[in-house]
């Protein structure tokens, strides 16, 4: 680079135009440098063999293997039954909410049609409506200036 490009700052376009350049040299030495190399053979790797083989289970040990897994089935099955209960408690719980809630929810209902039943069949008795008193204007009081 010459010491005038790094004094002064470059414009966005001269800039583009030092890349591009710097590019193509890049390129040119890529292209001169690149021979197909060899790719290195993979190596594999050898596992370290076992001196002694895997020890076998006693008679004993299996059946307590055995046994132990017969208990962790049991505890699961157990463990499903008891969660399908709750699931059922809670279910009828909140079956048991609703209906109560829709009853309640009826009643009302009941309640406001005797209302308003008897409203209707009272026809002589009329309910006086308020009146209402109109609104009052704020007066603005003019004080003279002295």
């Amino acid at each position: 680079m010459s010491e005038e490009s790094e004094s002064k700052p470059l414009n966005k376009t001269a800039r583009m135009a030092l890349l591009k350049q710097q590019l193509s040299e890049l390129e040119k030495e890529e292209e001169t440098e690149s021979e197909p190399e060899p790719e290195p053979e993979p190596v594999e790797l050898e596992k370290p063999k076992k001196d002694k083989p895997k020890k076998e289970k006693t008679e004993k040990q299996k059946e307590q293997f055995e046994k132990m897994k017969k208990v962790r089935e049991a505890k699961i099955a157990e463990g499903k039954k008891l969660k399908a209960l709750m699931a059922k408690k809670e279910k009828e719980e909140l079956e048991k909410k609703v209906v109560e809630k829709a009853i309640k929810l009826k009643k009302k209902q009941i309640k406001k049609q005797q209302v308003l039943d008897e409203l209707s069949s009272d026809e002589d008795l009329v309910i006086p409506k308020k009146k209402l008193q109109p609104a009052l204007k704020p007066t603005i009081k003019i004080v003279p200036y002295m």
